[in-house]
C-alpha cells in the first residue's frame, strides 16, 4: 500500500497505525468543548375561556371554629400587541395608584411610617403619664406648702412649748420673721412677710431683748409682743416711788393687769439689752438681780397685758434718759464705776430718813470705803435686810441664805455685790457729791433724826441718846 507520497507501507506498518488510531480515538474529551445549544422549549399558557367572562362565585365561609383560606385568583387579560389576549394574574399584593405592583422600597417605606406612628403612641402615651405625675406632684406639693402657710398664720399644728428668742436692737419686721423661722417657730417666712406687711406691721417699731414665744401664738402675735407698743389701746398710768425694789415694782405691775411678775423676773435675769450701763456691769453670781438699781423710779403709762420687754425697757429708757454724762466724770473722778455709784446711792436711799441726810450719809459711806483698813465693813443694816425682806420670800431659805451673806454688809468688806433697791436722783447726786465731813458713823431714832459720829466712842454716847428718845416717845 503507498502514501500520496509514494511511500510503500507493508502489512505490519498498516496493522500499527491501525492500532494506534484505535487509542486516539479512546481518550476522553477535552472538558472545555462546549456542548451544541438545545432547542428551546416554547411556553402554552392554556387558558379556560369558561373563566373569563364567568363572574366570581362567592368564596365560602369558615366553619365555625374553623380556618379557611382562599387560592382562588381571578384572572383578566389584556391585549398583547398583536391584538390577542394575554391573561394577567392579579395576586393578593396591592397595587400602587398608576396601576404596577408595589415594590420592596415602597413596603420597607410603609413599615418604617408604621414604626413611627407606633413609636409615637408610645412616646404619647410615656408623655402623658409623666404630665399626670407632675400635675399630681405638683399638686401635693402646693398642698402642703399653702397648708404650712396657712399654719404659720392661724397657728395651726403649732407647738405650746416657748422658745427663748433673743432680738437684736432695731431689728426691722423682715429681720424679725427670719430669726423666728430659725428658731423654728414658723415655717414660711416669705409668705409670713408678705402677709405682715399686708396687715401693716411693716411700719412698727420693735423692742430688743429676749423674748418668749410659741408656735401657738401665730406670726401675728409673735410680732405684736415684739412691737414697741401693744395693739391694745387700754393703758394706765402707775407711780414707783423711790427706793422701791423690783420685786415691789413687779408686784404693783402684776396688780394692775399690765403684766405677768414672773414673766418680767424671768426676762429680768436672762435678758440681753442693748445699754451701755448694762453691758458694762460685770457678771457675779452672787448677784441677785443685775437690773436692780436701773428700774427707775417715776410715774410710767403701760398698756394693759403688755410684753415683758415692753415694760422693762420703760424704765431703762427713762434711767438712761436721767443719766447725765458729768456723772460719768464724776464718777471716774471718783475712782467708781457707775454701777458702783447706783449700788452707794442704793444704800443711802435706804438709809436715809429724808433727803437732807443723803449727802451726809453719802459722806460716812465714802469716808469708810476710803479708810478701809481701819473701817472694813459699811455696817449698813439696810443691805442684810433687803435679802431678808425682798429676795428669799422669791428665792426661798437656801438661795436666800447665799445672797444674805454675800449682801451682809455688818460683815462683808466693802460694797454689796449689786444695789439693794432703785434710787432716785437725789440718792444718786448725793452718791457722786457727798459732804465734806470726818464721820464714820451713824443712826436715827424713831423719829428719823439723825446722829453722825467721827469716832466709835461718840457713837456709843449717840446710841444712849437714841435709847432715851426712843423711849420718850413711846
Amino acid at each position: 500500500m503507498k502514501d500520496e507520497n509514494g511511500r510503500e507501507y507493508s502489512d505490519y506498518d498498516i496493522d500499527k497505525l491501525i492500532e494506534e488510531y484505535s487509542d486516539i480515538n479512546r481518550k476522553p474529551e477535552p472538558q472545555h468543548i462546549s456542548q451544541p445549544p438545545q432547542e428551546r422549549k416554547k411556553f402554552v399558557v392554556h387558558i379556560d375561556e369558561s373563566l373569563i367572562d364567568e363572574p366570581q362565585k362567592e368564596q365560602p365561609k369558615p366553619q365555625s371554629g374553623g380556618i379557611y383560606f382562599s387560592n382562588y385568583q381571578k384572572h383578566r387579560t389584556s391585549t398583547n400587541n398583536a391584538g390577542g389576549s394575554v391573561p394577567v394574574r392579579n395576586d393578593r399584593r396591592t397595587t400602587s395608584p398608576s396601576g404596577g405592583r408595589q415594590t420592596n422600597a415602597k413596603r420597607a417605606k410603609g413599615q418604617k411610617i408604621n414604626k413611627v406612628k407606633n413609636g409615637i403612641e408610645r412616646v404619647g402615651g410615656k408623655a402623658a403619664v409623666g404630665f399626670l405625675a407632675f400635675i399630681l406632684i405638683s399638686t401635693i406639693l402646693l398642698s402642703y406648702i399653702g397648708i404650712t402657710c396657712i399654719g404659720d398664720m392661724l397657728a395651726i399644728n403649732r407647738s405650746e412649748d416657748n422658745v427663748v428668742v433673743e432680738i437684736p436692737a432695731e431689728s426691722s419686721y423682715s429681720e424679725i420673721i427670719d430669726i423666728l423661722q430659725d428658731n423654728g417657730l414658723i415655717k414660711r417666712k416669705l409668705f409670713c412677710k408678705m402677709f405682715t406687711k399686708f396687715r401693716g406691721f411693716d411700719d412698727e417699731t420693735y423692742l430688743s431683748g429676749q423674748y418668749y414665744l410659741n408656735g401657738k401664738m401665730g406670726v401675728e402675735g409673735m410680732l405684736k409682743d415684739i412691737m414697741a407698743a401693744p395693739v391694745s389701746a387700754e393703758s394706765i398710768s402707775l407711780s414707783f416711788p423711790e427706793g422701791w425694789t423690783a420685786s415691789q415694782i413687779l408686784e404693783k405691775i402684776e396688780k394692775y393687769d399690765v403684766c405677768d411678775s414672773s414673766k418680767v423676773l424671768t426676762v429680768m435675769r436672762t435678758g440681753k439689752y442693748n445699754y451701755d450701763f448694762i453691758n458694762d456691769i460685770k457678771d457675779n453670781n452672787k448677784r441677785y438681780l443685775k437690773l436692780e438699781g436701773y428700774l427707775f423710779p417715776d410715774t410710767y403709762d403701760f398698756y394693759v397685758d403688755a410684753d415683758p420687754n415692753y415694760v422693762i425697757n420703760k424704765f431703762l429708757d427713762n434711767f438712761e434718759a436721767k443719766w447725765e454724762d458729768e456723772y460719768d466724770n464724776r464718777a471716774a473722778e471718783l475712782g467708781f464705776t457707775r454701777d458702783e455709784i447706783i449700788t452707794i446711792a442704793s444704800i443711802i436711799q435706804k438709809e436715809a430718813a429724808n433727803s437732807d441726810q443723803m449727802k451726809v450719809i453719802s459722806s460716812v459711806i465714802h469716808n469708810r470705803l476710803k479708810h478701809s483698813a481701819d473701817y472694813p465693813t459699811l455696817g449698813c443694816d439696810s443691805t442684810a435686810l433687803y435679802v431678808s425682806n425682798y429676795v428669799t420670800p422669791v428665792v426661798g431659805e437656801a438661795q436666800g441664805e447665799i445672797y444674805y451673806n454675800a449682801y451682809d454688809t455688818g460683815a462683808i468688806k466693802g460694797l454689796p455685790p449689786g444695789p439693794i433697791c432703785n434710787p432716785g436722783m437725789d440718792a444718786i447726786r448725793a452718791a457722786l457729791y457727798p459732804s465734806d465731813t470726818d464721820y464714820y458713823f451713824f443712826a436715827h431714832d424713831k423719829a428719823g433724826t439723825i446722829y453722825t459720829a467721827s469716832t466709835y466712842k461718840e457713837h456709843k454716847n449717840n446710841l444712849v441718846k437714841i435709847i432715851k428718845a426712843n423711849s420718850s416717845t413711846d
